[in-house]
């Protein structure tokens, strides 16, 4: 696996594959369709925000991109595509976004996520923070996690509140 920086001519690759992840979790086509906007990707975006691929081979397996923000970023997208999915794609590209707001300045990195992927942003080091409601047709009191990876104000590392309340 090769992570990369996205080219702009890749933009429809990374929505579709977007789309793709997201229909992993069994969500309606309905439902996906509503979300189609959202996790559309613009080639103006990925010459805007660091935004970066997962190749395996030829093939784009996964991708994310931030938003930076003084010293807060957004973790705006991070798909991995279902037949490449535990394959440790995904922290990867997880450990590529916070090494690359590090770089920019970032002290904290949020994740506004989908509740199926909340576990695995747990195990990568994330915190919760919060939720915001998110019904969806048969899920009227759905929400999604907001998380956050902080880091540590006296050195370069990632740490979660369970870490820092587990190591006083």
């Amino acid at each position: 696996m090769n992570i990369r920086p996205a080219q702009e001519h890749e933009a429809k690759t990374l929505s579709a594959l977007a789309l793709k992840a997201k229909a992993y979790w069994g969500y309606s086509a309905g439902t996906i369709e509503s979300w189609k906007q959202e996790l559309s990707v613009s080639s103006d975006a990925i010459a805007s925000v660091p935004t970066f691929v997962a190749a395996v081979g030829d093939e784009i397996a996964g991708f994310y991109s931030l938003v930076p923000s003084n010293h807060t970023w957004k973790l705006d997208h991070l798909w991995v595509l279902p037949q490449f999915m535990d394959r440790g794609i995904g922290r990867a590209l997880v450990a590529h976004a916070l090494e690359t707001a590090l770089r920019g300045g970032a002290f904290c990195v949020t994740v506004d996520a989908d509740p199926n992927a909340e576990n695995f942003y747990l195990a990568c080091g994330a915190d919760r923070c919060g939720e915001v409601p998110a019904p969806i047709p048969g899920q009227p009191k759905r929400v999604r996690p907001q998380l956050a990876f902080a880091r540590c104000a006296c050195s370069s590392a990632w740490v979660s509140r369970r870490h820092r309340l587990s190591s006083t």
